[in-house]
């Protein structure tokens, strides 16, 4: 026993001496400059040190693996000094000073450098004045001043202080003076730790839009293209009006190109507006071919086929037809199951009609056909939607009619669909003749302040979305699920991403509810511990005379909560593109929409790979889920009351033992894109 604590101890320290090793320092000079090993301050109690770092040219050696070394170079971390002095003064800290600076070098002349801060007292602006805004109402000037960022009794920030001088043009600006000058002067007390601001505008006159003048359009007419910004003669000048017109010609489908902006101003207060366009192909045609892989099912080939048409009868109509189609093998290429496996499609074409009635607001019809197979069922999707969607800058707002005919469903438990109440809830149960109808009017709103949407590094975004089953249908039911998420960066190579989603399906009268419109935890959108669809209620399926269910069929559940955090690392200097991914799933599928965690979370960890493309992210993610949850599969038994499928129990701790049913606690997935 001693000698193989002693062996594992002697093999412990070797890796530990051949990391240290790989992951060592180097030690030799450059052009006579020591390598520095490490920068520290002491006594920054209010700006911190990353900050600090970050306004000096001096760095020190950094990375693990791979190190990025840098040297100490006496004379440039002497100018570096009175960067940070100079960085304080700009924070309002006037009385800042370097107090001490220690140099430590080690056996191979390596540097360590400890810079000692005294930060003393900080500014506060006791005066705070705006001269020139007598032209401005008392309520527009509230308004604007409660824009700025820095006001009278806060600390100085001559950051602060530049922004508000920005925010009190931009707020002139915005109430119609196009022309506003803004100009400022601080006037500081050191001795006395205070500062007086005074903001002096210089107005002009109040200006109003005139004439919409379009260029660049060959075959749309100019005054449609006018009409859509939405601008008429007359209107208050503003730039959120101009930026919204570009949107809004842009979201219109027909330009490659739109720049909105203003002809030169002249002696009258009237500013006329010139909408550029470049008009894209009116026709387009684009194929592709690919693929998703996940655990339990895969599409392989998926071949993608849209027709765009961007003015439909020689207007701003746009018609755009897009078909998917693939083959889905379940659960798997090798051994996977006809019964389950087949041609799986998604079909639709829609007419978008800009500017309908309104500049902004469009109308919608799209007719859909969805073919499609998951591990336990299938079935075929016929829909038709209309719907309005009005976009104003970050906001959009989208009610819609739905109405969707479910046809041959087919539900593979292996026996027929003719169950008792008692498996109320199942797949079949709510459409027992392989047909339902669901109609149900839709409402969505969305706040969308993201940076970018392919590739988000800044922002947040959150929406909603409603609907209220109606008759004709088979259905009666309430569907709510809100969601938020917000992107932070994280130094210049790291982005912080989270989500929380809850959603909430509260039947009434006794109803039920269609399997489509529950929540199904699980694949590479969800809950990423689970196989897609996988987690939550399940069906025992399979059935044997002597033996429980040998398999499950998912059947949904009507709440769902999610909680996800992950952090995208780009690591260009391993491989270009390449970003790595360690991320956390928490959720839970449940029967209780007003108590959705109820059970407690589901938790899954996981790490992911990211290739980087000029069309989204090529993503390989595996999770482990940490303590998957034990549940019934519900059986099934015919009118007399004779079992038919036994219940199952679902288990990670399934060994061969008989009526359980292993989950398994590993799942892979492989996309394009994002997972939120």
């Amino acid at each position: 026993m001693k000698t193989a604590t002693a062996n594992f101890r002697n093999l412990c320290v070797s890796a530990a001496a051949c990391a240290a090793l790989s992951c060592a320092t180097p030690s030799k000079p450059f052009e006579g400059h020591p390598v520095l090993t490490a920068l520290r301050f002491e006594g920054n109690a209010s700006i911190s040190s990353g900050d600090l770092l970050q306004k000096i040219a001096t760095a020190p050696t950094s990375g693990f693996i791979s190190k990025e070394v840098h040297y100490y170079d006496a004379d440039l971390f002497a100018v570096d000094l009175k960067r940070v002095v100079r960085w304080y003064n700009e924070k309002g800290f006037y009385e800042a000073k370097i107090v001490d600076v220690q140099e430590k070098r080690d056996d191979q002349g390596r540097v360590a450098v400890l810079i000692k801060i005294d930060e003393g007292r900080r500014a506060v602006v006791r005066q705070m004045e705006l001269v020139g805004v007598d032209a401005l109402g008392k309520d527009e000037l509230n308004s604007i001043n409660e824009t700025l960022s820095i006001h009278k009794g806060d600390s100085f920030d001559e950051d602060g202080y530049e922004k508000s001088k920005a925010q009190l043009q931009s707020g002139l600006k915005e109430r119609g003076f196009a022309e506003a000058q803004v100009t400022g002067a601080v006037k500081v007390k050191p001795e006395e730790a205070e500062a007086a601001i005074v903001l002096t505008a210089e107005t002009g006159k109040r200006y109003k839009f005139g004439k919409v003048i379009v260029s660049g359009n060959r075959q749309i007419p100019g005054d449609q293209i006018a009409r859509a910004t939405g601008i008429d003669p007359g209107d208050r000048f503003s730039p959120t009006a101009l930026a919204l017109a570009q949107q809004r010609v842009y979201n219109l489908g027909t330009f490659s190109g739109v720049r909105v902006g203003l002809e030169p101003l002249g002696d009258t207060p009237v500013a006329t507006v010139r909408v550029n366009v470049r008009e894209a192909p009116f026709e387009t045609v684009r194929v592709g071919i690919g693929g998703t892989a996940e655990q339990g099912r895969y599409v392989l080939p998926k071949l993608h086929g849209e027709y765009t048409n961007r003015s439909l009868f020689g207007g701003l109509r746009r018609l755009e037809l897009a078909s998917d189609v693939g083959y889905a093998f379940v659960p798997d290429l090798f051994s996977y199951d006809q019964a389950q496996s087949g041609i799986v499609t998604q079909t639709s074409a829609q007419l978008t009609i800009p500017n309908f009635y309104y500049p902004g607001l469009d109308a919608v019809a799209r007719g859909e056909f969805d073919r499609e197979f998951q591990k336990g069922f299938s079935y075929d999707e016929i829909a038709a939607r209309f719907s309005l969607l009005y976009r104003r800058g970050r906001h959009s707002l989208s009610p819609s009619f739905n109405f969707v005919r479910y046809l041959k469903i087919v539900v593979n438990t292996g026996i027929d669909n003719t169950f008792t109440q008692s498996t109320k809830g199942s797949l079949a149960d709510d459409c027992p003749t392989g047909a339902c109808t669901l109609t149900y009017p839709e409402l969505r709103y969305t706040y969308d302040a993201r940076d970018n949407v392919i590739e988000t590094t800044e922002g947040f975004y959150a929406t909603v979305d409603l609907q209220q089953t109606l008759k004709p249908g088979s259905f009666t039911y309430f569907r709510i699920e809100p969601e938020v998420r917000f992107y932070r960066g994280l130094f210049r190579t790291m982005t912080l991403a989270t989500r929380a989603q809850y959603g909430g399906l509260f039947t009434l009268g006794g109803s039920g509810s269609l399997f489509t419109q529950r929540f199904f935890g699980g694949g590479q959108s969800f809950q990423r511990g689970y196989a897609p669809l996988q987690q939550g209620p399940k069906r025992a399926a399979n059935p044997d005379a002597d033996k429980f269910g040998q398999n499950t069929v998912p059947t949904g559940g009507t709440s769902s909560i999610l909680f996800s955090a992950e952090l995208r690392i780009h690591v260009d200097y391993v491989i270009n593109h390449l970003a790595v991914v360690p991320f956390v799933d928490a959720s839970r599928i449940g029967t209780d929409p007003k108590q959705p965690w109820q059970g407690g979370l589901e938790v899954a960890p996981g790490l992911g790979l990211r290739y980087i493309t000029p069309f989204g992210p090529l993503r390989l993610d595996v999770a482990y889920l940490l303590n998957p949850k034990e549940l019934i599969a519900i059986g099934s038994t015919d009118k007399a009351g004779n079992i038919q499928i036994r219940d199952t129990r679902v288990a990670s701790a399934c060994h061969q033992v008989e009526g359980c049913l292993r989950q398994s606690s590993l799942a892979y997935h492989l996309t394009l894109g994002e997972a939120f």
